[in-house]
């Protein structure tokens, strides 16, 4: 099922409840409402989403989205589970902290290395590590910025601290989709494809293989 964000200015998109991509109901709930239960401080203008699946809701105070906690992206379902554990954990908080978020996901990129095949204790032996396994320039370069501002928020005394943001935090969400895409669902869809050739096809291309 096609997957739409939370936004409140849209009639429809995928419940972070149910997770069915629903019609909504645009509620707004002034000043005086009861937010206790949300978390949220009664001086605030909230906009909530109720879904016409479920019946619960999604809320926004003023045009910053604060419940329910989600991902702000899909992870990838080829995501190796140690490292899906960490995005979710970081989906869990970003909002809250981003600069939190930010640590996890660097922490997710150096299991996603590991996965890959790179075994060097330090996370930037093991993205050179795999640059000499044939790691693509673009990959790479991704791995790096999710390195670098990973490194800001965990060692804020000696980095300038620039990752207070939940920009930030979108963005490392995405580069980590893109590096698993690349990495493993591209070369998983390859190896499908080729499977499904013919037997005498795969034999000789493996032949001219074999002779080159």
């Amino acid at each position: 099922m096609k997957y739409i964000a939370p936004d409140y200015r849209i009639e429809a998109f995928t419940c972070p409840h149910c997770h069915t991509l629903a019609q909504m109901d645009t509620e707004h709930w002034g000043f005086n409402a009861d937010y206790e239960h949300y978390g949220i401080p009664t001086s605030k203008c909230v906009i909530a989403c109720r879904c016409r699946s479920c019946g619960r809701i999604t809320i926004w105070m003023g045009q910053e989205y604060v419940y329910p906690t989600i991902n702000p992206v899909e992870p990838n379902p080829d995501m190796p589970e140690a490292v899906r554990k960490l995005y979710d954990e970081a989906g869990s908080i970003y909002i809250q902290s981003p600069r939190a978020a930010c640590a996890l996901l660097r922490l997710a990129v150096d299991h996603l290395c590991s996965h890959l095949g790179a075994t060097q204790s330090k996370i930037d032996d093991k993205i050179a590590a795999l640059v000499k396994k044939g790691l693509s320039v673009e990959v790479q370069r991704a791995l790096d910025i999710v390195r670098v501002v990973g490194n800001k928020a965990v060692h804020p005394g000696t980095i300038a601290l620039d990752v207070d943001d939940v920009a930030t935090a979108n963005t490392l969400f995405n580069l980590i989709n893109m590096i698993v895409d690349r990495m493993i669902s591209e070369p998983k869809k390859i190896k499908e494809l080729y499977a499904s050739l013919p037997v005498s096809t795969q034999a000789a291309i493996d032949k001219r293989n074999q002779q080159q």
